[in-house]
């Protein structure tokens, strides 16, 4: 299944959004995703057509919500990478984090 970038990026603003309990409208995700108003009902009768999202509703079908969290959570392991420094070779290995203090075994 090919979904284009606008779709992938409707996917996920509609996601975030209900999962925050924000009011989906057009004119709200148009300005949100700096579309314009062709582009988004294309992208939303994509996701329509391929059953991932209620276009009337503005809502993620079940298969629409489980396409979104894996997107949201290949995003996120991309971010965790990134900002992921690799040890030096060599250095000693942290047992503990830098907040929590040893503590003795009794």
């Amino acid at each position: 299944m090919q979904i284009t970038a606008l779709a992938r990026r409707v996917l996920r603003l509609v996601f975030s959004l209900s999962s925050a309990g924000g009011a989906l409208t057009r004119p709200r995700l148009e300005r949100r995703l700096e579309a314009s108003s062709a582009e988004l009902n294309r992208a939303l009768s994509e996701l329509d057509r391929l059953g991932l999202l209620d276009a009337q509703r503005l809502r993620l079908t079940l298969p629409g919500l489980a396409v979104a969290t894996a997107l949201r959570a290949r995003r996120v392991t991309k971010r965790r990478a990134v900002v992921a420094k690799p040890a030096p070779v060599g250095a000693p290995i942290a047992l503990f984090s830098p907040r929590e203090a040893p503590r003795a075994v009794a």
